[in-house]
């Protein structure tokens, strides 16, 4: 699966890129939303507060709070947030160190629920992880991440972390590999509808950055007036979302006018 382009930590205009792959939720989303951590994840991504996003971690991995599988989901995806956002800073060592906590948990979940799509479409992505910090590996592992993911959508073809990361191997993969940004904009569309149909947009930071997904691949097939309308879409959902309005948005509306 994955990954992302390499991008400047400090640029606002580049977090997108660093956050862009890191889109699931396809668990239980009555659980999730009464999870008290939700809140606390959706204001880090908000406001790029990766500190807060790693001390929420924490306080989840100290916590009785990862008993059940959905629990388990969920700190996997506050895992799989912060790892992609680690290897966009390039700070791999410290993503190699956090990559097994996460392969944990999606064990312990297949173990209980060896049919769990969402645990599998995981742990394709976290093989993914290790190719975006080695490339070497992608030898070795792409296969079995692609393997993963498409299980996890033979599973369940409604899953939105299997048809979101079903959408990132088409948008990354070398076009030799099979890769294709117009398919994967079906896919990150269909993840979107799905989860607007189902009513897992309010303050979901999973579906903000769907949308700045979907911008962006809008962007990359000239399709300019597109990814502006996406763009004014998350603001109308989120206005404090200022990495957006005072940098992609505006960046784009320079690119419109060029």
């Amino acid at each position: 699966m994955i990954h992302k382009n390499r991008v400047n930590a400090g640029s606002t205009s580049g977090v997108y890129k660093i956050i862009l792959p890191l889109v699931l939720l396809a668990f239980s989303i009555s659980a999730m939303s009464e999870s008290p951590y939700k809140k606390s994840i959706f204001n880090a991504f908000i406001t790029h507060d990766m500190a807060k996003w790693e001390s929420t971690i924490r306080l989840m991995e100290n916590s009785e709070a990862t008993s059940t599988v959905d629990q388990k989901l969920e700190l996997i995806n506050y895992y799989y947030g912060y790892i992609g956002w680690m290897i966009g800073k390039k700070q791999y060592e410290k993503a190699e160190k956090l990559i097994p906590r996460g392969e944990k948990l999606i064990n312990e979940v297949l173990k209980v629920s060896p049919k769990n799509a969402t645990a599998y479409s995981f742990k394709g992505s976290f093989l993914g992880f290790k190719i975006g910090i080695d490339k070497c590996k992608a030898i070795f592992l792409g296969s079995d991440s692609k393997s993963y993911i498409n299980k996890a959508m033979a599973l369940d073809p409604l899953n939105v972390q299997a048809i979101i990361d079903k959408g990132n191997m088409l948008y990354y993969a070398p076009g030799i590999f099979g890769g294709d940004k117009k398919e994967a904009l079906n896919y990150f569309l269909k993840g979107a509808k799905l989860m607007e149909n189902n009513n897992e947009t309010y303050q979901n930071w999973v579906y903000l950055n769907l949308l700045t997904m979907i911008a962006n691949a809008y962007e990359k097939t000239d399709r300019l007036v597109d990814a502006k309308l996406t763009y004014e879409k998350i603001m109308r959902n989120e206005p404090d979302i200022r990495w957006i309005k005072d940098g992609l948005y505006p960046n784009l509306l320079a690119k419109i006018k060029a």
